[in-house]
């Protein structure tokens, strides 16, 4: 999960964690390849663990599908964490610390 700036939905809540995955990433020969990716927004909730609260992603509020184009694929390489940037930035979505 990545911790986004709030993200307000009305009459569902506060966004305030971020999760994407890869749904399908159909291989060609012709390196045309154009992942497919699933992403949510949740709100948080305090949870109880060792009588400690911990802050956790709640509910999901807002969900949809994402697809590279062949260009973006190519820029992808080995780090993950340009998928998540390239979503938060493709979404509108500001990742804080």
């Amino acid at each position: 999960m990545t911790k986004i700036q709030d993200v307000v939905i009305p009459s569902k809540g506060t966004a305030k964690y971020f999760s994407i995955k890869c749904l399908n990433l159909d291989i060609k020969k012709s390196s045309e390849a154009t992942p497919t990716f699933y992403w949510s927004i949740q709100t948080e909730v305090t949870n109880t663990v060792n009588e400690e609260e911990v802050l956790a992603p709640g509910q999901t509020i807002l969900e949809g599908n994402l697809s590279m184009t062949a260009e973006e694929y190519t820029l992808w390489g080995t780090d993950d964490a340009y998928v998540i940037d390239w979503a938060l930035a493709k979404l509108g979505f500001v990742e804080i610390a």
